[in-house]
């Protein structure tokens, strides 16, 4: 019997799927992709988004280079840490663990989502930089919006498909990433 495996995708075709159709990522890539990989996309993802914020902020005289370099580190941060415990809590509220997923599985996941972000802060940075333009909003908040499909698949997921569950638990996921990052904005200006 001749049997071929199947080539194995590679972790950053993964994570562009993941903005592409995240169901089927979650459904049966993300045991394929290990948390530390999905952290460094979210991690770099609102290091970006917070260096833009940073940029923003010294546009306006409100802090120095100092500052920016702060709020990028405060990204970094936000990205790893901040990101992993919000997947940790979501994973306790949703009993994935009596489904079989782990909580590695889950930051994994709630990680990966953040490709979205990635790109968009990506592309707000070069608009920064080239343009001068202040881009935190246009393209970092766009990014963390579009990160809200795939967290809303994961949650799914982790829930057993309970669909208001998944809606109220992505919503909130948003709020807290999006209050957390208008509040720390202030803290470095």
């Amino acid at each position: 019997m001749n049997t071929m495996a199947a080539p194995a995708v590679p972790r950053w075709k993964t994570a562009l799927n993941m903005i592409i159709n995240p169901g089927e990522v979650v459904k049966s890539q993300m045991t394929k992709v290990p948390w530390p990989y999905s952290l460094t996309v979210s991690g770099l993802s609102f290091t970006l988004f917070f260096l833009q914020t940073g940029l923003d902020l010294q546009r306006n005289g409100q802090i120095e280079a100092s500052g920016v370099v702060l709020m990028a580190m405060l990204g970094l941060l936000y990205g790893t840490v901040g990101v992993a415990l919000m997947a940790v809590m979501v994973w306790a509220l949703s009993q994935a663990g009596q489904r079989g997923l782990n909580m590695e599985w889950a930051i994994s996941a709630f990680a990966l989502g953040y490709s979205a972000t990635f790109i968009y802060a990506l592309s707000g940075l070069v608009f920064s930089l080239a343009f001068g333009w202040k881009t935190a909003v246009a393209f970092g908040v766009t990014g963390v919006l579009w990160a809200l499909r795939p967290t809303l698949y994961t949650i799914k997921q982790m829930s057993g498909e309970r669909v208001a569950f998944s809606i109220a638990m992505t919503t909130l996921c948003g709020a807290i990433l999006l209050i957390g990052w208008a509040l720390l904005g202030r803290f470095g200006a």
